[in-house]
């Protein structure tokens, strides 16, 4: 139902009913509701109000025309009452919880040990207008030289070679998960983990990589300020009272994030698409190519969203037969901020704490172009490390970039490593290895 200036609107399949509410109905002298057949409808518009009167919602066809008030300020509810018409009127499926538009495939991968391309189960969710259509849920052997079954991983996930001995070859389900996909982006918690393990495995499997866009609920949770202890899956998930009864298998966390994505839309009030919304929150999508992972990141500058929303209106360039997007080089596109964000982001409750970042306190240094700070921030973090913008008694580790003389951060650690502070200073490819972000995994 959507409410309305003196009623309720219910869209369902093939008709549009108008019932009064009790205030409505006395004034009128009628309760009856008001049904209009979806096939009679010519066309829908919107009339925009003011701060005395409230828009109108015009629907054409019948016996002439049928207006739909709302009151003044309610700018959403026109627009989304016109967009589940349009939905019912071109054969979608229609349902109170409907977000036209809004549509994707939420996913998870299984690994068998800590080598992140060591894939062993893929679980996804096929999510259209806001509502979940189709699920899948594969069990696959990891590439050949890591496909190890850590004694940790399977305390998690309960996975065991055995379980997958007679399973394909993860190489052999790229193409599976490309059909499932389709032209959806795909969502995922800490989707970075997640995107950059398909790659992994695709590579080590000598298989083609997918090339995706990808939106983070761990990211968009964070950001929402929902007063939770952590964002964990399970905690988040909770929040928006979704249900998560097997914790690290594929299937059930690809289906807790689609729920924790979807409720998150409804808490923001969402119409339209899934891009839309991860743009009004400041975010760019991520992105799976052949050359690299490039994980959702706050768009600071704005102009990313800008060329992904105008990309989004044009028709998607074919990759070539290598998965390749045309672009050279490492790291994000060129057109990425590279300005230091205020907000240091809090480590990852649920990091791996085998992880040479797990409990540092790490400082950046120099110029890591073409990386984005925020985009380096958010790896550490992501790993259990605390990231300082200056280096202090506190700091453990110095990630030195590219810069033409010795920066004042870098004498600093060396002064205090003088007196007896342990600090390691690392180069800067020894951050983008084990954050994943060189041309070659880090195995």
């Amino acid at each position: 139902m959507i409410n309305t200036h003196g009623a309720r609107i219910l869209v369902t399949d093939s008709a549009l009913e108008v019932h009064p509410d009790p205030l409505e109905a006395a004034l009128t002298g009628t309760a009856e509701a008001v049904v209009l057949p979806l096939a009679e409808v010519s066309s829908i518009s919107v009339l925009p109000g003011d701060d005395w009167d409230g828009a109108r919602v015009v629907l054409a066809g019948g016996a002439g025309e049928t207006v739909i008030r709302f009151v003044p300020g309610d700018e959403k509810g026109p627009e989304q009452l016109q967009a589940i018409v349009d939905a019912a009127r071109s054969g979608k499926k229609v349902s109170a919880d409907s977000i036209p538009g809004f549509s994707f495939v939420a996913f998870d991968v299984e690994t068998a040990n800590q080598n992140w391309g060591s894939v062993c189960q893929i679980g996804l969710v096929r999510v259209i207008d806001g509502e979940t259509v189709e699920r899948a849920s594969w069990l696959c052997r990891p590439p050949e030289g890591i496909d190890e079954f850590d004694p940790f991983n399977v305390d998690c996930h309960g996975i065991t070679a055995d379980a997958v001995a007679d399973e394909p070859a993860v190489g052999e389900l790229f193409e599976r998960f490309t059909d499932f996909v389709g032209d959806l982006p795909v969502v995922a918690h800490n989707a970075y983990f997640d995107a950059s393990a398909m790659r992994y495995a695709a590579q080590a499997s000598g298989a083609k990589i997918p090339h995706i866009t990808f939106a983070c609920t761990l990211a968009q949770s964070r950001a929402a300020d929902l007063g939770v202890a952590n964002h964990r899956l399970p905690t988040v998930a909770e929040h928006f009272g979704v249900t998560l009864d097997n914790h690290h298998d594929a299937a059930a966390d690809a289906e807790a994030c689609a729920g924790v994505m979807l409720g998150l839309a409804r808490r923001a009030e969402h119409t339209g698409t899934l891009a839309d919304y991860v743009h009004s929150t400041g975010f760019a999508l991520g992105s799976v190519g052949a050359d690299r992972v490039t994980p959702v990141l706050k768009d600071l500058s704005g102009a990313q969203t800008a060329l992904q929303s105008a990309a989004a209106a044009e028709e998607k360039s074919e990759p070539d037969e290598n998965g390749s997007s045309g672009k050279s080089g490492r790291g994000p596109a060129p057109w990425q901020s590279v300005a230091t964000p205020d907000t240091i982001p809090e480590p990852a409750v649920d990091a791996d704490p085998k992880s040479p970042l797990y409990e540092q306190n790490v400082t950046l240094t120099g110029e890591f172009e073409p990386f984005d700070k925020g985009q380096l921030w958010d790896g550490i973090a992501a790993r259990g490390g605390q990231v300082g913008k200056n280096v202090t008694k506190k700091t453990t580790i110095l990630v030195v970039g590219e810069w033409a003389s010795m920066t004042s951060k870098e004498k600093r650690a060396r002064e205090l490593m003088e007196k007896g502070q342990e600090i390691e200073i690392w180069p800067a490819d020894k951050l983008l290895d084990i954050l994943g972000l060189n041309e070659q995994p880090p195995f």
